[in-house]
């Protein structure tokens, strides 16, 4: 009897010890951990670890040098800055569930809030430098944060479970992106705010891993661009709080006419954003028509990090700065016709991040490219209308 009850419990403990070996093996082959070991290799900078954990066909869609340039989840910053802001993210996987014959693991996700981070170190280093002040508050911990939603989806392939990425719908959404970003520089808001809106429809029908954080930036820089038009009224009644001064047509560097001038916030509101038009007249009285226009941005903001590559200061209250731009009308144009210089739409500033104490106008600028948000020029424009 005692034999017999001795062979049962062992027995027992034998299909206990199986059943927990199954389940164990089960628990390290599932979505959730091939979700954690991809994102233990990305924090490792193991790319081709990262590489391999990928489907069949986001293989064939990228080779590993293409895939360096689109890491799915790693923040979206250049190779300069990939390595030291990827070591302070943070990810925490927190749950999965099947959906037909894929997984989706949810991923909480937690970095620099890259553009806030920007801001603050371009308001406040003063005199150091912006890429060791930077970096300091890197190793501190003492950056902005922010914490978001992020997602990992996978499939079964053989044995393993896969990351499905989707890199063709990336490019589309980038793609989309570009252009809704385009027309916010050019204040065609309507159009930005549709783009917008397709590239978020668009990683909502076809979901795959990383679509929930690039949705997370789509829609805060979409409440950005919706606020800005709403805003348009107030902005408009802002123009006369901006004086412009010392406006002159002449050759810039390049040799070629540009527009130069002085401009001065008088009011009290920060501003990221200022477009210019200038339009040519033939004539005048009845017969003064209209034959070519233009429009510069001699302030524009960027919406997202730009790797400290370039200042990104708002034009705060009580500041005076010198701007220039390059003239694009056609050589008879400009021989001809009268041009007209007017302020048309002003941007503000909507960010958390401290506003830099008033800075002295620099010399004036060459001219700049003539682009809807020209990085050169350093300034502002006219009032209502003022004539070179």
């Amino acid at each position: 009897m005692m034999d017999l009850q001795a062979a049962t419990r062992r027995i027992a403990f034998a299909a206990a010890l199986t059943g927990s070996l199954a389940t164990a093996g089960c628990g390290g082959n599932s979505p959730s951990n091939a979700a954690r070991k991809y994102l233990d290799n990305l924090k490792g900078y193991n790319y081709p670890a990262c590489y391999q954990q990928l489907s069949h066909k986001d293989q064939l869609d990228r080779s590993l040098d293409q895939f360096l340039a689109q890491i799915p989840l790693a923040p979206p910053v250049s190779r300069d800055w990939f390595r030291s802001v990827t070591s302070t993210v943070r990810y925490e996987v927190s749950g999965e569930r099947m959906e037909g014959d894929k997984a989706h693991v949810k991923v909480s996700v937690t970095r620099p809030d890259l553009a806030l981070w920007e801001r603050t170190i371009d308001a406040t280093v003063g005199s150091e430098s912006v890429q060791s002040a930077a970096q300091s508050s890197l190793g501190s911990g003492t950056y902005p944060k922010m914490t978001y939603d992020d997602n990992v989806v996978l499939v079964k392939q053989g044995e393993e479970w896969r990351l499905l990425v989707n890199f063709p719908l990336k490019d589309e959404v980038a793609k989309l992106r570009k252009e809704a970003v385009e027309s916010f520089h050019k204040h065609d808001y309507d159009i930005a705010i549709e783009s917008y809106k397709s590239a978020i429809g668009q990683l909502e029908s076809s979901p795959a891993t990383g679509n929930d954080g690039i949705k997370h930036t789509l829609n805060r820089e979409l409440a950005h661009v919706e606020r800005v038009k709403a805003e348009i009224p107030e902005a408009t009644a802002y123009f006369d709080k901006l004086t412009v001064e010392d406006v002159d047509m002449k050759m810039g560097a390049s040799r070629t006419p540009g527009i130069f001038g002085k401009i001065t916030n008088t009011g009290d509101k920060a501003i990221d954003e200022v477009q210019m038009t200038v339009t040519y007249f033939l004539g005048s009285g009845k017969r003064k028509k209209e034959v070519f226009k233009e429009m510069h941005a001699p302030i524009a903001t960027p919406l997202d990090f730009s790797d400290f590559a370039r200042p990104v200061l708002p034009f705060v209250p009580g500041e005076t700065r010198n701007f220039g731009f390059r003239l694009q009308a056609p050589p008879d144009v400009q021989e001809k016709a009268n041009p007209d210089l007017t302020l048309t739409a002003i941007v503000f500033t909507d960010s958390s991040a401290p506003l830099p104490k008033p800075a002295q106008p620099s010399p004036s600028p060459a001219a700049s490219p003539a682009t809807g948000a020209s990085p050169a020029a350093a300034a502002a424009p006219a009032a209502a209308a003022a004539k070179p």
